[in-house]
């Protein structure tokens, strides 16, 4: 069966006009449940988009569109994907469940702060469906041999198949049913001395923790798709830093220098993606940032330093406390809206150009190795500190609760 049509992003990265385009590309999009749109003259409970959900998904299940499996299965995923170098890459992953337990008790290891509106959203369309629509993303620490193991199962003809229009270009998707009890049991012991962490999808989990509460179940499970966290394909890409206009905040590239201490090592650059590259090169050894400003481009380096803590030696953690806060941009600003955010470093200069931004700082992404270390840890990492790419798309697996 192909589905490539049917496939949407997860929620949280979709935008209005990009929802509009999920909803013309196939009238059985999972966009329609797991996003969909609200219109005039909704009415809140009766007549709205968690309501029409639940119609979509009770329609396509009554027309055979989506079906139950019988039996408890679980499902290998091989994802093919363009690098952003350009180079074609798989990934390899499973989908799977685990424990819907608070974070104290859970198996996977959380990196991030949720916010309230998001699990508010989540939770409404998990009461109004009963389904968890859209899988946590995880990834596990550890060789556990399951790449052998996924050779040995992923043969034949897949259960699935079909090519989405990804981020950066088509993505190919197959999908492959494992639901005989000895191999389902062999790889659950192959992953049972994984470390696990969650990669995305933080909101999800919590929501499926507080809807199992709700509704007082016992042995409540959540929908994860799980892949190694040394795979190729778990892939993290950079969000660059805006700052906004507005009073005590650094004006220019002399403005900035002025204010930062002296550890602070400045080189002058012709553009930002030249230094970029420059920036890329020092990351072994030194904290690392290109910096955009009205009058020009810049790298701004200082060398890296022990740090008892993973989460403060992060590069977006020393961006903020060290450049950011003496630039006049407080942690209290950053969480009251003063920094905008993009993954373009083009688009970086352009604001600064534009006037929307007084400067832009350009980062290097974060590892999955520095990820592990702070939910090892139990910290949680600096807003908008990790994107892992590419998405698990939805409507691959659905898992009613």
């Amino acid at each position: 069966m192909r589905i490539g049509g049917a496939l949407a992003p997860p929620y949280d990265v979709i935008s209005d006009s990009q929802r509009e385009e999920l909803y013309g590309r196939n009238l059985r999009n999972i966009v329609r449940v797991d996003y969909g749109a609200d219109y005039d003259g909704d009415v809140p409970g009766q007549d709205d988009r968690y309501t029409r959900a639940e119609s979509f998904l009770q329609s396509w299940l009554d027309l055979g569109i989506l079906q139950r499996d019988e039996q408890p299965s679980l499902y290998l995923s091989d994802h093919e994907f363009a690098h952003p170098s350009g180079e074609v890459v798989h990934r390899r992953g499973v989908f799977a469940t685990v424990p819907a337990q608070p974070w104290a008790q859970s198996e996977l290891r959380p990196h991030e702060r949720t916010m309230t509106a998001p699990k508010a959203d989540r939770i409404r369309l998990l009461r109004a469906t009963a389904t968890q629509t859209s899988p946590v993303f995880g990834v596990w620490q550890g060789d556990t041999g399951f790449a052998a193991l996924f050779d040995e199962l992923a043969t034949g003809r897949a259960l699935l198949g079909g090519r989405s229009e990804g981020e950066l270009g088509p993505e190919k998707h197959l999908m492959r049913r494992v639901d005989d009890e000895a191999h389902i049991r062999a790889i659950i012991d192959t992953l049972q001395p994984a470390r696990l962490y969650v990669a995305d999808g933080h909101h999800r989990y919590e929501t499926a923790v507080a809807y199992a509460t709700e509704r007082g179940f016992v042995d409540a499970q959540c929908l994860v798709y799980l892949a190694p966290a040394a795979d190729v394909g778990v892939v993290i890409l950079p969000t660059h830093r805006l700052v906004k206009p507005a009073p005590g905040v650094a004006f220019s590239l002399d403005d900035l220098w002025a204010r930062l201490d002296d550890s602070w090592d400045v080189e002058r650059s012709d553009d930002v993606e030249r230094a970029n590259a420059t920036a890329a090169g020092s990351r072994a050894t030194h904290h690392a940032f290109v910096v955009a400003a009205r009058e020009g481009v810049a790298v701004l380096r200082r060398r890296r330093a022990p740090s008892t803590s993973a989460r403060e030696s992060l590069d977006a953690s020393v961006l903020e406390n060290s450049v950011l806060a003496p630039a006049g941009v407080s942690a209290e600003a950053i969480a009251s809206g003063a920094l905008a955010y993009t993954r373009e470093l083009a688009d970086m200069a352009g604001a600064v150009r534009s006037g929307a931004a007084v400067l832009g700082f350009g980062v290097q992404p974060t590892t999955v190795d520095e990820v592990i270390a702070v939910a090892g840890a139990g910290e949680t990492m600096p807003q908008k500190s990790t994107y892992f790419y590419p998405k698990v798309p939805t409507g691959l697996v659905l898992y009613p609760m």
